[in-house]
């Protein structure tokens, strides 16, 4: 790697999607310090090397691309800095990628429930994590994010999440059919609760009444 290329892949700025115009002036400022027709190369594209083919009694004039054979010198020069815009862009990509993948799996490590959160709302995060990760070319397999999923879920579902884990296998099922046992085990926990609070409020009913005829 020579000097210029590794200068060019370790100063490229890292662009925030919540912070795009500053990303824009300072990839604009970083191009030009290195050559001030990088910025005309991405604005008007790469101007391919043309001659001219004369005209014919059933073609008009017109132009074609040279082959590389062709190419003079100023126009190899010229191709040469469209290389490596192009490389300078790519690399800035990969960048990028490699910075936002690192955060995504920080997050999937320390995913967990949110005190209060509904499931339904937990899987929907979680759902939306993975494809997160689909975008800077990373996956789980369906075991990891299964057995992920289940274990990041509220304390009260613990029992349930261990008997899938143990008795079902991750490697087959999806994460929605995952979601969908919990998410039923977790509503018959929440009719319980129900069942419980309504009898308690029939109890101090009942208890008041009596108290009041005493």
């Amino acid at each position: 790697m020579t000097s210029e290329s590794k200068y060019e892949s370790m100063k490229i700025p890292i662009l925030k999607k919540t912070d795009y115009s500053t990303w824009k002036v300072n990839m604009v400022i970083f191009l030009e310090s290195i050559d001030d027709a990088y910025v005309d190369i991405i604005n008007y594209g790469p101007l391919y090397p043309e001659k001219v083919v004369a005209m014919t009694p059933i073609v008009p004039v017109h132009y074609i691309r040279k082959e590389k054979s062709e190419w003079s010198d100023p126009e190899k020069a010229t191709m040469l800095k469209d290389a490596k815009v192009r490389n300078i862009l790519h690399n800035g990509t990969l960048v990028i990628k490699k910075n936002r993948r690192a955060i995504l799996v920080q997050e999937y490590e320390q995913f967990e429930a949110k005190p209060g959160e509904m499931i339904t709302d937990t899987y929907d995060r979680f759902l939306t994590l993975l494809n997160d990760f689909s975008l800077v070319g990373k996956e789980y397999d369906k075991e990891d994010s299964n057995t992920k999923f289940l274990r990041a879920l509220h304390e009260e579902l613990d029992t349930q999440a261990s008997i899938i884990r143990h008795q079902y296998d991750l490697v087959q099922l999806s994460l929605d059919e995952v979601y969908v046992m919990m998410k039923t085990h977790d509503l018959e926990i929440q009719q319980r609760k129900n069942r419980k609070g309504q009898m308690k409020v029939v109890a101090l009913n009942v208890d008041t009444q009596v108290q009041g005829k005493g």
